[in-house]
């Protein structure tokens, strides 16, 4: 009898092993697929095995790609994830998600029929990366680089083939981008060491490609009368999407509901710190109705951006963010509120002339794991007499969410599993929570002054968060208008007509994108809560300290897996 017990232990032990050896062959055969499929992503994540590539396009190669997803799908429904380990059934699903995700991308959406700055983008991106990165050997980034161009032509003529509609938000945005790969071409030879051989031979490239895109950009100029217009959003039925493109466990009228229902409450905070400065110069107003309460508010954000010491100087602005990010960093330590785990040296740079320019700062190279510097791009005005568009209380928001204690934080631990499913796909809920958490907690804390503009402006953020998501769903299921959306965001969230704008490009051109930012900020606002109530005492930084590590070194994954791994007894 107890000879029969050990063998079926052992049976059960072969038979679990078995399973999680077909999961991480299947993890394996996907993420090399993945990467010959997505070469530019695979530049993106340091893999140089496809550097010279695009991702090819076409009828032929759409059926290819769906084909493939379909059989992944198939393959991962004969293992038996209750048999996997608890980090392995995470990777799982996420891995399941993932797929249903793109296989509706491909079937439903298709960016390829209705957006042309989808296949620039690629074009973009796939030298951008080549031509910045700083761990690519200069014999392999010339041969990228020449690859690459070469195939630019033809890849054109692919696009066009395979685009049939018209959507005028995204063909602007497409001479957008045009015009960014143009001066990045005119930039690419001080990039390059080589032979004059190869060199010139890159330069008859660069022409070849300057040329075919010029003729790209005049054929999409007559795009309005070659095509059937589409009304986006509308067109991609986006409520339908929700599910996929998002998350099954939320429900799309529930979320957006519940965004709108968040924006008086975070109005009347802003309200409750706003009055003390407006109060300082004004007479108490009368209230008549609930624009005079708006306008209180309206009036103290202007004062805070406004007011000369809070502003700082185009010619300063790198040593303004290096000062930033020092004194943020020794709080942190200085605290032990999480340990940053931050070995790379971060780069501020200005923009160069041929990013396209989206958002104030951006960072480069944070994917690579393999990468010993991260660049910080910052905006780049050129004129140096000027004043930044960014006032200090912006900067310390925006570097506690992109640096530390926020994404690049974040970034690193997650690098700890370099080739896994969570590593590569991390989820954008978890990643926007944790950016707006990020510099909560800061304030929290009482790093920032007392003065409260911190706070006002932290508040500003979390009201745009609600307002975003809210008209998101409004937007994308057609009962408001683009130019109404504009209005309402700058009426209820305060924004100036440059950043509502950026707003609603953010939402066409990455599909729920505000309603990512605003469940994230819900999930990780309840998350906290939660583990408060768990261990009874979350006062001291022991606690603290322990929260975050926890939540870091799960990587980014869903907020229902993080919160049995979190809240688990």
């Amino acid at each position: 009898m107890k000879h029969f017990i050990v063998l079926i232990i052992f049976l059960l032990i072969g038979c679990q092993t078995s399973v999680e050896r077909s999961f991480h062959d299947l993890n394996e055969a996907f993420i090399n697929w993945y990467f010959k499929f997505h070469p530019v992503e695979a530049s993106r994540y340091g893999i140089s095995d496809h550097h010279g590539l695009f991702r090819m396009i076409g009828s032929e190669q759409n059926e290819e790609h769906v084909a493939d997803i379909s059989r992944f799908i198939i393959e991962l429904s004969q293992i038996d994830p209750t048999k996997l380990s608890t980090e392995d059934r995470i990777n799982y699903e996420i891995l399941v998600s993932k797929l249903e995700e793109m296989k509706y991308f491909m079937e439903k959406i298709k960016p390829w029929e209705w957006n042309p700055s989808w296949v620039l983008k690629e074009i973009y991106d796939g030298l951008f990366l080549i031509s910045e990165s700083q761990n690519i050997k200069m014999i392999d980034r010339v041969n990228a680089v020449k690859n690459r161009l070469s195939l630019i032509p033809k890849y054109l003529e692919s696009s066009k083939s395979s685009l049939n509609l018209f959507s005028e938000i995204h063909f602007k945005e497409a001479k957008n981008i045009l015009e960014g790969i143009m001066k990045l071409l005119d930039d690419m030879p001080i990039k390059l060491n080589s032979d004059n051989l190869t060199l010139d031979e890159i330069d008859l490239l660069i022409i070849s490609g300057k040329k075919a895109l010029v003729k790209h950009g005049k054929w999409l100029s007559n795009g309005s009368s070659n095509f059937s217009k589409i009304e986006f959003p509308i067109y991609l039925d986006l409520f339908n999407a929700f599910p996929l493109l998002v998350d099954k466990k939320y429900f799309f009228e529930k979320v957006y509901k519940l965004a709108h229902k968040k924006i008086v409450p975070i109005q009347n905070k802003l309200f409750e710190k706003s009055l003390p400065i407006y109060l300082m110069e004004n007479d108490e107003p009368v209230w008549l109705d609930r624009d005079d309460t708006l306008e209180v508010i309206h009036w103290s954000i202007d004062y805070i951006y406004n007011k000369p010491e809070n502003q700082v100087s185009n010619s300063g602005i790198l040593a303004h963010f290096f000062d930033s990010m020092s004194k943020m960093e020794k709080f942190i330590n200085s605290k032990n509120i999480m340990n940053v785990n931050n070995k790379k040296r971060i780069k501020l740079a200005l923009y160069p002339g041929y990013l396209p320019l989206k958002d104030e700062v951006e960072l480069f190279g944070h994917h690579q794991k393999v990468n010993s510097e991260i660049i910080y791009f910052i905006m780049n005005h050129g004129q140096s007499e000027g004043l930044f568009p960014l006032i200090k209380q912006e900067i310390d928001i925006l570097n506690a969410k992109n640096i530390n204690p926020g994404r690049m934080v974040q970034m690193s631990y997650s690098q700890k599993r370099p080739m896994s499913i969570r590593y590569l796909f991390p989820d954008l809920i978890n990643q926007k929570g944790w950016e707006l958490y990020s510099s909560r907690i800061l304030m929290d804390l009482g790093y920032f002054p007392s003065d409260n503009f911190h706070l006002i402006l932290l508040l500003k953020e979390e009201l745009k968060t609600s307002c975003v998501g809210y008209i998101e769903g409004q937007y994308y299921t057609g009962k408001i208008t683009r130019q109404k959306a504009i209005s309402y965001l700058k009426n209820e969230s305060f924004l100036t007509d440059k950043e509502a704008d950026k707003m609603m490009k953010e939402m066409e051109l990455k599909l729920f994108s505000g309603t990512y930012s605003f469940i994230g900020m819900l999930e990780m606002n309840s998350l906290q809560k939660e583990y408060e109530k768990k261990i009874g005492n979350f006062d001291d930084n022991y606690a603290l300290y322990d929260f975050h590590q926890k939540i870091l070194e799960q990587g980014m994954i869903p907020f229902n897996h993080l919160k049995k791994e979190i809240l688990s007894p």
